[in-house]
């Protein structure tokens, strides 16, 4: 078997070895923090009037109002007007969201990581 087809091999079977990697390790938490994400995106939609917001929303910028200041009061005064079960998913939603980015791009390390030191036991060997 040439060095070529051997590199080949080693590369699907690596490839597979990290999707199984993958699927064991990291799915699970997506799936649950997705639906997480889901059933809190839910709460906030049978709670919030979404057109409401955005109309209020709306009148600031219709006052010429850019100002960051200006949005962060809006933002907490919304958030601090609504009922608890809305705040409580609008944190949820945040955290979710946080997360799934936190475990996105620990995982991708991981795997960048295991790739970078696979390729150099790989040519370790051939050397």
């Amino acid at each position: 078997m040439s060095i070529k087809n051997n590199n080949t091999l080693c590369e699907r079977v690596m490839r597979r070895v990290y999707f199984i990697w993958f699927v064991k390790k990291v799915v699970p938490y997506f799936i649950v923090e997705f639906s997480l994400f889901v059933g809190f995106a839910y709460l906030i939609s049978k709670n919030v009037f979404v057109s409401n917001v955005l109309q209020y929303a709306s009148q600031i910028l219709a006052n010429n109002s850019v100002n960051p200041a200006v949005w962060s009061a809006f933002a907490w005064n919304m958030f601090i007007g609504t009922e608890f079960i809305v705040q409580l998913s609008v944190l949820g939603v945040l955290a979710m969201i946080v997360l799934l980015f936190k475990n996105f791009i620990i995982s991708l390390a991981r795997i960048t990581l295991s790739n970078t030191e696979t390729n150099m036991a790989r040519q370790s060997l051939h050397n």
